[in-house]
């Protein structure tokens, strides 16, 4: 950078501008490679680890432990850069490094807080409680989880509302993407309804639509009267789909089995309430 420096600095002599100035002209133009070059940087590390981690093929796991990565090497580079910029503004640095320890030792007393969301977060990224991707419930919030960082979590909900929560502040974890899920659609039929015949009439509904999602992994079962209400007689069908798409097939179901209904003849009741006079 020295050699670059002269060249920029003759440049200037040449156009018979005062030595102060082009000092000046050159420490400005060396400041602005300085951040061009850890803009590049920044991209090209970030690209290079996307690619090492192959996040595309590896999934949310490694998404997310690539972004932790690139976030902490942007801090690295950028932190260099700074001083590579102090030390071309002839700012002596080693007054910064000596003090370093010092203000290490201050954050540990004054940011307890800070240190144990950074433990925290730590622990959660390698034990893998959650990822990138996953739906999970953190202190009563449900959604996405968008970003995973050291020290903070963000889940964004159906809504799009973002909840942004200090990993320190997580104390329980509910994961909805680890495993397959189940969806469970309950419905009820009048207290008219042949008892008898009904079974059969849920196999032809679920002949009906065994294949007919690519996220049901499983063929649905129908499971029987799960509850007597006080207007109908409760029953439950089940359907094991891929992690986190049961809400959605619980809807197609719902609407698939009113269908099936409602062409079969077959009562859904709403409640009733009935008088007797005396």
């Amino acid at each position: 950078m020295d050699s670059i420096r002269k060249i920029i600095f003759d440049l200037f002599q040449s156009l018979n501008i005062s030595v102060e100035l082009s000092n000046l002209f050159s420490s400005l133009i060396i400041v602005v490679i300085w951040i061009f070059t850890g803009v590049i940087l920044v991209i090209v590390v970030k690209h290079i680890l996307y690619k090492v981690f192959k996040i595309k093929e590896r999934g949310a796991r490694a998404l997310t432990i690539g972004k932790l990565t690139s976030s902490i090497s942007k801090y690295v580079i950028w932190f260099m850069i700074s001083m590579m910029i102090l030390s071309e503004l002839e700012i002596d640095v080693t007054p910064f490094i000596a003090s370093a320890g010092v203000i290490g030792l201050a954050i540990g007393f004054g940011a307890q807080e800070v240190v144990r969301d950074f433990i925290s977060g730590f622990f959660i990224i390698f034990e893998e409680s959650f990822n990138v991707g996953d739906v999970i419930e953190v202190n009563g919030f449900k959604g996405n989880v968008i970003e995973l960082g050291l020290r903070t979590t963000n889940i964004i909900n159906w809504r799009g509302e973002i909840n942004i929560i200090k990993n320190g502040d997580i104390n329980s974890i509910i994961n909805f993407s680890k495993e397959n899920s189940v969806a469970v659609i309950d419905f009820g039929v009048s207290y008219n309804t042949d008892l008898k015949k009904f079974p059969e009439h849920m196999e032809k509904f679920i002949e009906g639509i065994d294949g007919k999602y690519d996220k049901i992994i499983e063929k649905p079962k129908y499971l029987g009267i799960t509850k007597l209400d006080d207007s109908s007689i409760n029953m439950r069908v089940i359907a094991k789909t891929i992690a986190s798409q049961h809400f959605q097939i619980e809807r197609d179901l719902r609407t698939d089995l009113v269908i099936f209904c409602v062409e079969h003849d077959i009562e859904i009741p709403f409640p009733q309430l009935v008088v007797h006079n005396e």
